[in-house]
Formats: C-alpha cells, sequence, structure tokens
C-alpha cells in the first residue's frame, strides 16, 4: 500500500501514516474544537440531509476530511438507515489524518480510506479507487474558505463535479462566510480586540485582509461548475467557552485571528493561543453563523436538454 493512503481494516490493524509520524497529543490541532458538541450537531444536521439523496450501496468522497468529522457521521447515519458503502476521505495534513484514522470506528459495513493530498488533485488521488462512472455524493464541510482564490476554490468545486455521478450530490457548508459573524458582531470584534491587548499588540491598518465572501457567493460558485441548488440554509449556532477555546488552539484560526496586528510574527503560536484563551475570561457563549448547501449534478438526459 501507498504510504500516502491508509486503509482501515478490523481491530488490531497498526493505523498510521507512515510517512509522517505525528504525536498522538500535538497541541494545535483542528480536533479539540471538532469534538465539540455544537461543531458535530450543525454537520451531522447536513449529513443527515444529504444522506436522504444517497441509494443503500454508496460511495462517497469527503474533500478536507480534516479529523474525519463527515466520514464518522456518515458511519452513524448509515448505521441508523442501513446503508452499505465506502468513503473516502482526502486531506493535505498528515497530523489530522492521523487523528482520523486512529478516531474513525470499523464498521463492518463501511469501508473507509484516508489519503494524503490536496483538493485539486482528486482525480489523480482517486485513480482506480472509484467507479469510471463516478461516485453518488461528495462533500467539504468548513474547508472551502480555507482554499485562497477564487480560481482555486472554483478548481477545488470543479474537481468534485468531475468525480460526480450525475444525479449525485455535493455537500457544502462553511462558518467563514459573510453571515458567519453576522449574528452578533460585536462579540467577535471584542474578542479579537482584547487578544491583541493581552499581547500589547495593534493593529495594523495597512494589511490586507482576507477575502470573506457571502452566501450568495459561495451558491455562485457551486452553480457555476454546473451544479443545481437543491437546499440552502443559514443556521445559527451558539458556541461555548470550551467551543471557543477549542478554536483557540486550532493554527488556521490563530493566524487569521492575528493576521493584521503589527509584528505579530514576533509571537509564537503558543502565546497567541494563550492570548486568544484568556480573552474569553467572562465570556460564556457567542453565536456562530454557518451556510449550508446540497446541490445536485443533472442527469444526462436533463443536461443535453438544457
Amino acid at each position: 500500500m501507498n504510504p500516502r493512503e491508509v486503509q482501515l481494516n478490523p481491530p488490531g490493524f497498526p493505523y498510521t501514516t507512515a510517512e509522517h509520524p505525528i504525536s498522538q497529543d500535538e497541541p494545535y490541532t483542528f480536533e479539540e474544537f471538532a469534538n465539540q458538541p455544537e461543531y458535530i450537531q450543525v454537520n451531522r444536521g447536513l449529513v443527515q440531509k444529504f444522506s436522504l439523496y444517497l441509494p443503500k450501496q454508496f460511495i462517497h468522497v469527503d474533500v478536507a476530511t480534516g479529523t474525519g468529522l463527515v466520514p464518522k457521521l456518515i458511519i452513524e447515519n448509515s448505521q441508523e438507515t442501513g446503508r452499505r458503502g465506502n468513503i473516502l476521505g482526502v486531506d493535505p495534513n498528515p497530523a489530522s489524518l492521523n487523528i482520523a484514522v486512529r478516531t474513525t470506528p470499523y464498521v463492518e459495513d463501511i469501508k473507509v480510506m484516508y489519503i494524503l493530498g490536496l483538493g485539486q488533485e482528486l482525480q489523480k488521488l482517486l485513480s482506480g479507487r472509484i467507479p469510471k462512472d463516478g461516485v453518488n455524493s461528495v462533500s467539504i464541510h468548513d474547508a472551502l474558505h480555507e482554499i485562497e482564490g477564487l480560481k482555486d476554490k472554483k478548481d477545488v468545486l470543479a474537481g468534485m463535479v468531475d468525480i460526480l455521478k450525475p444525479g449525485g450530490v455535493l455537500s457544502f457548508n462553511s462558518a467563514f462566510t459573510t453571515f458567519g459573524m453576522e449574528p452578533n458582531s460585536f462579540a467577535w470584534g471584542r474578542w479579537k480586540s482584547n487578544a491583541f491587548k493581552n499581547l500589547g499588540g495593534k493593529k495594523d491598518k495597512t494589511a490586507e485582509y482576507i477575502k470573506i465572501h457571502t452566501p450568495e457567493e459561495y451558491r455562485q460558485m457551486i452553480e457555476d461548475v454546473g451544479l443545481v441548488v437543491v437546499h440552502q440554509a443559514r443556521n445559527v449556532v451558539n458556541l461555548s467557552k470550551a467551543a471557543l477555546e477549542g478554536i483557540s488552539r486550532y493554527p488556521r484560526f490563530i493566524e487569521g485571528v492575528f493576521g493584521d496586528m503589527i509584528d505579530q510574527e514576533k509571537y509564537s503560536l503558543q502565546q497567541k493561543s494563550e492570548a486568544l484563551i484568556s480573552a474569553l475570561k467572562n465570556v460564556e457563549l457567542i453565536p456562530r453563523g454557518w451556510y449550508e448547501i446540497i446541490a445536485r449534478k443533472p442527469l444526462a438526459s436533463l443536461a443535453i436538454a438544457a
């Protein structure tokens, strides 16, 4: 087996990403936040919705699978609905995949494989592992916003559509749209400001901001690659202090918060993380907005007619 691929086999198989051994007590990963009830529930709800479009025997590809939450939720749902299938999770972060491998349960009717690689490389990564006519469903949850550049985002979506069979569905969500902070933008701004103060830092007014897309822009991206939106929703989720502390230990979130602080490079990841957590002293929860979409690939006959 290629060392970039990890198959989940029955208990006793030595799960490992051989190329990149990672300590199991790594403190700065997405794992802590991914284990929070609020985060799990918002993704569980979307999995339950798109699973209604799956046949009894399915093949699913989860792009930017991270620590494997979506595959775990599909396994959970499949056990409840009597479905069988294969799940392939793709992610470029070996630390996250290592966590996914050791925390994904073995279920006889569901085969899971995690593959190290980029979403832009789906055709190459999945060659020979999926049917030529495509898979039943694909997903990218809380990750598309992390791909820099509009072209790269569209390239990833186009690659997902390419491996999707006609009639198959794509599942997408993100807490990082312009809707994300709308439920209480003041609370998010105050948390950031207090974290800056904890480090004695000041805002760099000349810093370039990372583009944050609107929900409508994400919908347009998905429609532009040839899919038809069959479901969209905006959900408000109250993130507890534990969840906020969890996201404060995720490197990409930390980097995003302090990206426009003067001399931010002088401070370590640990110092920034601790500054964020300390700034939560009097905070109990902050609401966050999630935007979600399910879109379907037209059947060949419908596409020709169009």
